[in-house]
């Protein structure tokens, strides 16, 4: 099944786990930014819970739910796990209805509910895949979770050089790592936009003036030839979206823009083949030195 939506929506039990969700949605931010969900920080005072609930899972795609080792545990006087008035069966059950993909965490050595302690509606629930994530090991886990929630939104997985990078630059940018990789990837398509527009006057000049016309110079930097130009927009273009691609929310964008890229790539070595073919005593190098600029007519 394809995600659409890119938010993570955590669900939690105040009594229970609300350290741990804190401190998780800390994390999850620099990987997400503001398509992180904690109700916490996301409702406004006087909303209808309901309703908010609702519409963020709406925009979700994931759904973690954090266990604890007294998640089922409640007070005489608090609807049980299962009872409609109960928020987190609330949450479980829209998550459910929306198709979202539901993530169980199990905190510091909880185990997941037996069936046999759940209501007959919820008996799948204590089927679902749940990944550990433990005081001891904590990064470890942590960066297990991370990787599911990558391949859940068909993202590309951090190789261990950016794992280290996050390490490092992560605590000094926060929820703003993830609008770093937005910048890259609007990088990546201007790089290759400008590629792209260099090699569309290529071809409208070797339509109109033939080969040589491939040697004159760049349509937005006189200084440089044409396929010079398309050559430095299609090269960091394709480097950019290669990084961007590690973004979970623009992993497709970014794949968009190194296609292009890769595109533009292939036809600035068509051309090139071309003006070697058809130019006498030419060399590949010419188009791409910057001192045998002419310029256009």
């Amino acid at each position: 099944m394809t995600v659409k939506n890119f938010g993570v929506f955590i669900s939690y039990r105040r009594a229970d786990t609300a350290g741990h969700a804190g401190r998780l949605v800390e994390h999850l931010k620099s990987q997400f930014g503001d398509q992180v969900f904690l109700d916490v920080d996301s409702i406004r005072p006087g909303a209808n819970f309901y309703d908010v609930i609702r519409e963020t899972l709406n925009r979700c795609g994931v759904a973690v739910v954090l266990i604890g080792k007294k998640w089922l545990e409640r007070e005489a006087s608090m609807p049980p796990f299962g009872d409609p008035a109960d928020i987190i069966t609330q949450e479980i059950q829209m998550a459910w209805n929306l198709k979202i993909t539901v993530v169980p965490v199990l905190l510091d050595g909880a185990s997941m509910p037996h069936e046999s302690t759940l209501p007959a509606q919820f008996r799948d629930f204590s089927r679902l895949n749940a990944i550990d994530l433990r005081h001891t090991s904590y990064e470890r886990d942590l960066q297990a979770l991370n990787d599911n929630l990558v391949e859940i939104f068909g993202g590309a997985k951090a190789t261990a050089i950016e794992r280290s990078l996050l390490k490092i630059y992560a605590p000094f940018l926060g929820s703003s790592f993830a609008r770093v990789y937005g910048a890259i990837v609007l990088g990546a398509f201007i790089a290759a936009l400008w590629g792209l527009g260099e090699l569309a006057t290529a071809s409208l000049g070797l339509s109109q003036r033939g080969v040589e016309s491939l040697a004159s110079a760049s349509l937005f930097d006189v200084e440089m030839l044409k396929l010079e130009a398309a050559l430095v927009g299609a090269l960091s273009g394709a480097f950019t979206a290669f990084l961007g691609r590690r973004s979970v929310r623009w992993w497709r964008y970014a794949t968009l823009a190194l296609c292009i890229s890769l595109a533009e790539l292939a036809a600035i070595g068509l051309l090139a083949l071309v003006y070697v073919s058809q130019v006498p005593n030419a060399a590949i190098m010419d188009l791409f030195e910057r001192k045998t600029v002419v310029r256009s007519q």
